[in-house]
């Protein structure tokens, strides 16, 4: 019985370990120098140095800080099935 639970438990630290190693895989932080096209009280619009677009998630409360037409160093995570988020930004 001793046993038993053991194994399980071992188990389950192996399905855990596998998971967070998955998780970790389709998750990549970039960071870019971008210009702030338009700001929405959830997410942000931005232009990087090649002209390509993409709308950042932001967090609650920091739209009033970001002005519109400005340049900025941006840090982000993205992940395959999410919308990239924001991590940090500095003028």
């Amino acid at each position: 019985m001793k046993k038993t639970n053991r194994l399980v438990t071992i188990g389950m630290i192996i399905l855990l370990l596998f998971a967070l190693a998955v998780w970790n895989s389709y998750s990549n932080v970039t960071g870019a120098q971008v210009k702030v096209i338009e700001v929405h009280e959830t997410a942000i619009k931005i232009q990087d140095l090649s002209g390509q677009q993409d709308m950042i998630q932001i967090p609650k409360g920091i739209y009033k800080l970001i002005e519109v037409d400005h340049d900025y160093y941006i840090k982000y995570e993205h992940r395959k099935w999410e919308r990239p988020t924001l991590i940090s930004i500095e003028p």
